[in-house]
């Protein structure tokens, strides 16, 4: 064999070769390619609807995070609402008990003026009875002009 037969064998075996690999391969790697595009396509709609739920996560946060700090001031309003309350029931406590010992004063001060009015009333009737049936003179206290002095 002589040396263009040689390369004309190596050619031909190369085209044979690259020939073979273009028949098998083309059609296996359109499809692959193919099946590639629609994975990608899927991965980027997976990726746009995950960072869609993510923002409206964030933005659910954020709200709650809102509604946190006004629940939270609310709280302490209502906590300041019902120390005001404690002490304005502590405060009419102290009240109905005042007005209880000014009633119970009150009435033991009524009682001692009952007796000395039974007292007086008794003596009184002393008195007209040592006196005897004599009514006692009215006195009349008339308050006018001084006569006049020459």
């Amino acid at each position: 064999m002589n040396q263009s037969g040689k390369v004309l064998t190596v050619v031909v075996v190369a085209a044979l070769g690259l020939w073979g690999c273009a028949q098998g391969t083309s059609g296996e790697s359109a499809e692959q390619i193919k099946r590639l595009e629609n994975d990608c396509k899927v991965l980027k709609e997976d990726y746009r609807s995950v960072a869609a739920a993510r923002d409206r996560l964030r933005q659910q946060v954020a709200e709650m995070e809102g509604d946190k700090a006004q629940l939270q001031k609310d709280l302490e309003t209502h906590q300041a609402l019902v120390k005001e309350h404690q002490s304005l029931v502590k405060e009419r406590d102290d009240l109905v008990q005042q007005v209880g010992a000014r009633t119970t004063e009150r009435d033991a001060v009524q009682g001692q003026l009952e007796q000395v009015r039974k007292g007086l009333r008794n003596l009184l009737g002393q008195t007209e009875a040592a006196i005897g049936t004599t009514p006692v003179p009215a006195v009349s206290t008339t308050t006018g002009a001084p006569a006049n002095k020459s």
